[in-house]
């Protein structure tokens, strides 16, 4: 997986449109489009993919090369938990029965 492919799947796991990682990290949104391009996407300068990796909350290491250290697992795990932990909450709130079938469609899905 290349540095484009990457940095998409963060952009989408992130639930951030183009524009708002562009607000959040200072790097024009045309130029974000430019590095995800599926047809000759263009490699950021250090600086700018610095800024674009902070604004994910992954590592520069991670967008380029993929690999990541415990410690960046760790928060990278964090960060999922986070983006979810509304709808644990929201499951705590229904009822006995409901978190009951709630659990079993999980637990299918799961398998």
């Amino acid at each position: 997986m290349d540095f484009n492919t990457r940095l998409k799947e963060e952009i989408e796991f992130a639930d951030l449109r183009y524009k708002e990682l562009a607000e959040k990290s200072g790097v024009a949104e045309r130029a974000l489009y430019n590095y995800v391009a599926t047809k000759n996407p263009s490699m950021p300068p250090a600086d700018v993919a610095v800024k674009i990796a902070n604004a994910l909350g992954v590592s520069v290491e991670y967008l380029v090369t993929g690999k990541t250290t415990d410690s960046q697992m760790a928060q990278i795990d964090l960060n999922k938990f986070h983006k979810y932990a509304h709808l644990l909450e929201k499951i705590d709130s229904l009822s006995e029965r409901q978190r009951t079938l709630v659990q079993a469609i999980i637990t299918e899905f799961g398998e």
